[in-house]
């Protein structure tokens, strides 16, 4: 998630200048220093996260620089804190660098305007987890919580997505202004509209009514629709000019990002909304088709989209490399292949049986060691591996060709003027 994380807030501040054709003063010492409070961040977390769970660090101090004890907002209170500065830090690098291109205006000055008000969402949103303390009463911290889980990651993270998604494919041709700009402005107004409404269906164990339930897994239903949109009518348009010199030299980012508009759709939408509705949540909160609506939507979309918008910045960087498409080729389906066996050998069909399990025995039977012993479980477990090998494979094979960016590159002799940086 870190990773992730990293990739998108780095394209924040590659793309803020590339659009305004203007970087600010100080904007190097900036970056810098942001990539230092970084490592910071992931190794204290990390260590005191370690201490904690090893208990070396006493209730209090735990609280602060170990482990919180909450899913997915687990770092100590101070390193949270920290995280939100660094977060404010690079809103102020992303946003200076992308004023001139709003005041200036121009056809794209929408999609820009909406791109900088989503890092300005993301920069404070974060702030919701800041919002309980140690002794915090569980609703509470559940609905605070889900602010950053739902709200901050799949709300205000979506639209920055769509709208950096959108700004690329009109600069490569891809899409139309106007396309772009209803397919950014839509998303904006189901996550803005619904983005708290659809956070509600996280809401089960805190006694939320079963009507609010519902209402808030229809919102979050909503969101796969804008980037599925986008990422489909791109592909179109690839297929139709594919064929071109400088779309072949994007070919690579742009595939990445059409795997993300397919994962939006089956693993955020398709698997999501199959656990969203109050009476699937019922049965099927935390079991393991919960895990295949999570490893599907959490990797597939963001994991995809982060790779897409690494592979865009690198072609920027080093523009006169040449690519090895074997690498790419490799890495982009075993990751793909290997995702799609992680889900359809072991997550859905072990998410089936606890589901029958939960039906005829009850919930409590579903995660019990009776249940999770079984022959039939091992063996699914077990399943696992081909895909975990096969996305292993894609992953160092990604690893691999970014290293051989700066070892021993090979080095094209010219190049032709591209469209996107005219």
């Amino acid at each position: 998630m870190l990773w992730i994380a990293t990739a998108w807030l780095g394209m924040g501040l590659y793309i803020g200048p590339a659009i305004s054709g203007h970087e600010p003063r100080f904007q190097r010492l900036g970056v810098n220093v942001l990539w230092v409070c970084l490592l910071v961040i992931v190794v204290g977390a990390f260590a005191g996260q370690w201490l904690a769970v090893m208990q070396k660090l006493g209730l209090e101090k735990n609280f602060w620089f170990g482990h919180q004890g909450w899913e997915y907002v687990d770092l100590g209170r101070f390193w949270q804190w920290f995280l939100f500065i660094g977060l404010g830090l690079w809103l102020t690098l992303v946003g200076r660098s992308l004023w001139p291109a709003l005041r200036n205006g121009g056809d794209s000055r929408s999609i820009v305007m909406l791109l900088f008000l989503s890092t300005v969402a993301i920069g404070l949103f974060y702030g919701a987890g800041l919002m309980w303390g140690e002794h915090t009463s569980l609703s509470m911290v559940e609905y605070w919580r889900w602010w950053v889980v739902h709200l901050w990651v799949e709300g205000f993270f979506e639209v920055f997505a769509v709208a950096v998604m959108s700004f690329l494919f009109t600069r490569l041709g891809l899409l139309q202004v106007r396309t772009a700009t209803v397919a950014v402005l839509f998303a904006t107004i189901v996550f803005m509209a619904g983005g708290v409404l659809g956070t509600l269906h996280h809401l089960y164990f805190t006694g939320t009514p079963t009507a609010v339930i519902a209402l808030g897994a229809s919102f979050s239903a909503l969101e796969v629709v804008p980037l599925a949109y986008v990422g489909f009518e791109a592909y179109h348009s690839y297929k139709m000019g594919k064929a071109t010199p400088w779309m072949q030299r994007y070919r690579w980012p742009i595939m990445f990002f059409i795997a993300v508009s397919f994962w939006n759709l089956v693993g955020a939408g398709l698997f999501g909304f199959l656990i969203n509705p109050p009476l699937s949540l019922y049965y099927m909160q935390g079991l393991n088709l919960t895990a295949t609506h999570g490893h599907t939507a959490l990797f597939g979309v963001y994991g995809m989209l982060g790779i897409g918008l690494m592979l865009f910045c690198l072609r920027g960087l080093k523009p006169d490399v040449v690519w090895n498409e074997r690498l790419l080729r490799t890495s982009f389906w075993a990751l793909n292949l290997g995702l799609a066996g992680m889900a359809l050998f072991t997550l859905l069909p072990l998410g089936i049986l606890q589901l029958i399990a939960a039906l005829d025995h009850g919930y409590w039977y579903a995660r019990s060691a009776e249940f999770m012993q079984q022959p039939i479980v091992e063996m699914l477990v077990w399943m696992r591996v081909p895909g975990d090998t096969i996305f292993s494979v894609g992953a160092v094979s990604l690893a691999w060709f970014v290293l051989r960016l700066w070892v021993a590159p090979q080095r094209e002799a010219a190049l032709d003027a591209l469209p996107a940086h005219r």
